[in-house]
């Protein structure tokens, strides 16, 4: 068969990687791209975690005023990346929130964080060292020399925008060595390109995460023709990753430096690459709902909007394939 595909545990979430390739391909060499997809999600969470002291993300924050850090190509990639996102959202998609993040208790992989013992008098107590987030302003890439530099007092997380790019990453490169159909899902991120060699479209479902026991949470079925190139669906949701006996959220609001707390509760959104996706999903959450939809369409992204007492999508007259990504 010339498909074939591998669900494993990676960046502290269920990744799964899917890699098809031409009839008559040898199975041994869809295994081999299978791995090699793999590896590279180990390698960018080698260079991308915020837990692993030795990381090239956690020597360049500990390096934070000391001026220009020499970085790796997919870390130099990932920061270029998190300075557009920011840009285009106005400051509300802002990875320097690592210190609010950080103060809040997610200071370790999400399973040792979730499975601290914490009782809820504890969990309700305010947190020192909350405040807005500096934001990216003062952050410098030079790609030609692959240096960074970020002010002192600055940390970077990219655990809103990393899983996304890594996907998109990983798609790319599967697709250049020889795939003619790829998806990679790291924890929901999700990233494709190419034609299934069945024949059948691509098919990617939304969950209602205000559902999380419930037979029927399936938000949505979307499906892609082959008239796609590449496609990416993200979800930014406050109802997961949370701790302190569910008191405590990861979705720092950037303006105030805490929980974000409006009446927004999950976006999922569609884009050409999986990294704009997760960060206009992320924008879109720190929004009103109203607000979020209009943010959305503007941008022509089809997205899926949930509150507690509604769901909402953006114009559903957008095709699916007329997804923008900021250059």
């Amino acid at each position: 068969m010339p498909s074939a595909q591998r669900h494993f545990g990676a960046m502290g979430t269920d990744c799964h990687v899917l890699v098809d390739a031409p009839a008559g391909t040898p199975a041994v060499l869809v295994s081999d791209l299978l791995d090699a997809a793999v590896q590279r999600v180990g390698l960018l969470e080698s260079s991308w975690s915020r837990f692993r002291p030795d990381s090239d993300l956690s020597r360049l924050n500990a390096s934070a005023g000391g001026g220009p850090v020499a970085v790796s190509g997919d870390l130099l990639v990932l920061v270029e990346r998190m300075v557009t996102a920011w840009q285009e959202s106005a400051g509300l998609f802002d990875p320097t929130v690592l210190t609010s993040v950080t103060a809040l208790g997610y200071d370790e992989d999400f399973a040792a964080v979730n499975s601290r013992p914490t009782g809820s008098a504890a969990a309700a107590l305010p947190v020192a060292g909350i405040a807005p987030a500096p934001g990216m302003a003062g952050i410098l890439v030079d790609p030609m020399q692959s240096t960074v530099s970020l002010p002192a007092g600055v940390g970077i997380d990219p655990g809103a925008i990393g899983k996304g790019l890594a996907a998109d990453l990983i798609v790319s490169e599967m697709t250049e060595a020889g795939a003619s159909a790829v998806l990679v899902n790291l924890g929901g991120d999700v990233s494709f390109a190419g034609a299934l060699s069945d024949g059948a479209p691509w098919c990617i479902g939304i969950q209602d995460e205000r559902r999380p026991a419930d037979s029927k949470r399936l938000l949505t079925l979307l499906e892609f023709d082959h008239a796609e190139d590449r496609a990416a669906v993200a979800t930014s949701t406050t109802l997961k990753r949370r701790w302190a006996q569910g008191r405590r959220h990861h979705v720092i609001d950037p303006r105030t430096g805490t929980m974000a707390d409006g009446d927004l509760l999950q976006v999922s959104v569609v884009a050409g690459e999986a990294w704009w996706a997760e960060a206009a999903a992320t924008t879109a959450l720190l929004m009103p709902a109203a607000d979020a939809v209009r943010w959305l369409r503007e941008r022509g992204l089809t997205a899926y909007l949930l509150t507690a007492e509604r769901e909402l999508t953006t114009d559903s007259e957008i095709s699916l394939s007329s997804t923008g990504v900021p250059a």
